[in-house]
């Protein structure tokens, strides 16, 4: 048996879309309430989840580039597959490269933050940019997920 080229390329696009969905969901609701339940505090959970974090957006953009690579070559029209793979892209951008560094420059302002007096400026700065981050997170993942959901179209027709 035969395996066709593009048939390959339509379970290595499934396996990228897939990847991405893992990645932002083992990261987000496994892995970092983990941390922050048996970490020794929650500092170190945060510095952890940070370094995670780092490398599942990385890990999610690099993945989505394949995809889009994918996809440019099998010559895909539908938009909504374009503009759901642009969305979870920039949500994951705008995490990695603006509010992470955010988050981190706010952290070595502050030191610890849960050692901060609640009514502490730079402790509600920190807790609304981690909101919105959070929430972002969710946004991507649900996208990644309605990305997973609608499969590869254009990949291969015959597979």
């Amino acid at each position: 048996m035969r395996v066709r080229a593009e048939c390959l390329r339509a379970g290595a696009l499934r396996l990228c879309l897939a990847l991405m969905l893992g990645l932002l969901v083992v990261s987000g609701y496994v892995v970092a309430p983990q941390l922050f339940a048996h970490a020794d505090s929650a500092a170190t959970a945060g510095t952890l989840a940070g370094y995670i974090f780092h490398q599942v957006n990385s890990g999610v953009l690099i993945l989505g580039i394949a995809v889009l690579l994918f996809w440019l070559r099998a010559g895909l029209k539908s938009r909504l597959r374009w503009g759901l793979l642009a969305a979870v892209l920039l949500l994951v951008a705008v995490n990695a490269f603006a509010l992470a560094p955010w988050l981190a420059a706010l952290k070595a302002q502050a030191g610890d933050i849960t050692k901060l007096a609640a009514d502490d400026p730079l402790r509600a700065r920190f807790g609304m940019g981690h909101g919105i981050s959070a929430v972002i997170h969710m946004l991507a993942s649900l996208l990644a997920a309605w990305l997973v959901a609608l499969g590869a179209e254009g990949a291969c027709r015959r597979c």
